[in-house]
């Protein structure tokens, strides 16, 4: 499903451009952290993204990718130019006619390929116009769905809809967060629709109303935005995940109560349309002289922990690239012992995580302000010490929760999980 905001450089504090996205994806999605170095290719190359093979960019740029174990393209992402991109499923409604690009490859398509948001959204136009969307989109099953973006440079972003073969795109205002529904009408700067005469209404032509109701789209999207919009002109990083964070009023939320998922921050729960959560988030800070990309790793973003990324060195150590089954040699799953068993204490034991945990994210970001400009070994050293830090922190935690029953007391919720930790061959 995903949330995907923007805070433009008028709007925060020291003048960043911040992006952050929760990837929300089925229970045991387990995301990896790519890094993808700039390459250049020869006249006729081609690349094989999900479905179809197409021609190959003569040259793609430095790519870090946050992306499910399976796929070719991603959930979240950054490159080194500063552009940074978070997508979201959009219901349209198209019928594919065969196989196109789905919104994963879409997504990396414009990182490696756009030097500027602009750029990046005409190579996402394009290969909707050329290809069309269609086919898979899912780790279990088939379903399939369209695409909307948002995305950031240095110093503007953009919201892009797609439908099928259309598309329209439009600058994006002071903030914005876009969720799993279309938000252009006849305000498109860039379209697939003719320019001539009044402007075609982008939403009219092809929302489905009922698939956004049912992914709670519009009550996630005005609570995201109307976040961010308290916060104009002293936005941080730390706001950008305290929005993904977001379950609206701590004291009352149950995570078994809701039959559709109407909270920014994503959990799984009892019921088959709520078997999604995040699985992984980005925020990417981006300024003239630098930019630092702060990614998870991990599921759970009111469980995790922010740690920086940055171009030019190589990612830290984080064991195994993970599969859709349980490896404790892997980050991902790894942390899903914590996060597993967190659930089961929600309420007791997320306050006191979240305390330590926010004091961590704090002292990362505090030593990002020089090291974000230092030299590659010093940053690769930061990035080091960040990582093993927020493990070691991690580790902590799962073995003061395994010291506590595992068990729930809502008899769906606790067959939910059952089955999800069977599927994984994860024994908690």
């Amino acid at each position: 499903m995903c949330d995907t905001i923007v805070a433009l450089p008028e709007t925060t504090a020291d003048g960043a451009m911040l992006l952050a996205k929760n990837a929300d994806t089925e229970v045991n999605e387990a995301q990896q952290i790519l890094h993808f170095p700039a390459r250049n290719y020869g006249t006729g190359a081609a690349v094989r993204v999900s479905h179809l093979t197409i021609p190959q960019a003569r040259h793609t740029h430095e790519v870090i990718l946050d992306r499910s174990f399976w796929a070719w393209g991603g959930e979240i992402g950054c490159n080194e130019h500063g552009v940074a991109i978070g997508n979201e499923a959009a219901f349209s409604n198209q019928s594919a006619e065969k196989d196109g690009v789905i919104i994963l490859d879409l997504l990396r398509l414009g990182l490696e390929r756009g030097a500027t948001a602009l750029e990046a959204v005409n190579v996402i136009g394009a290969h909707v116009e050329a290809y069309g969307q269609g086919g898979n989109v899912q780790m279990m099953g088939n379903f399939r769905f369209d695409s909307g973006f948002l995305i950031s440079d240095r110093t503007e972003a953009w919201v892009v809809n797609c439908a099928g073969k259309h598309w329209a795109a439009r600058r994006a205002k002071s903030t914005e967060a876009i969720l799993n529904r279309y938000q252009i009408t006849t305000d498109w700067d860039l379209s697939s629709l003719p320019a001539i005469g009044p402007k075609a209404d982008f939403r009219a032509m092809f929302a489905d109303p009922k698939k956004e109701h049912d992914a709670g789209a519009n009550e996630r999207e005005s609570c995201a935005a109307g976040l961010l919009a308290g916060k104009r002109g002293r936005i941080t990083m730390h706001d950008m995940a305290a929005v993904l964070r977001d379950v609206g009023d701590e004291d009352a939320y149950d995570v078994t109560m809701d039959e559709r998922s109407v909270r920014v921050c994503m959990h799984a729960g009892p019921t088959p349309s709520r078997f999604w959560h995040a699985t992984g988030a980005m925020i990417a800070e981006t300024r003239p002289d630098s930019v630092v990309v702060w990614m998870t790793g991990t599921s759970a973003t009111d469980l995790s922990i922010f740690k920086p990324l940055f171009f030019g060195i190589p990612l830290p150590e984080v064991g195994l690239q993970p599969s859709g089954t349980d490896t404790a040699e892997t980050l991902w799953w790894r942390h899903e012992r914590l996060h597993r068993r967190a659930m089961a204490h929600y309420k007791a034991i997320k306050p006191e995580i979240r305390n330590e945990f926010d004091a961590l994210e704090r002292q990362f970001h505090a030593e990002a302000a020089s090291a974000r400009t230092a030299s590659e070994r010093l940053k690769q050293d930061y990035v080091a010490w960040s990582w093993q830090t927020a493990t070691l922190a991690t580790e902590r935690w799962i073995e003061r929760l395994e010291a506590k029953s595992y068990g729930f007391s809502h008899t769906g919720y606790a067959a939910m999980w059952q089955r999800f930790n069977d599927e994984a061959s994860l024994a908690l």
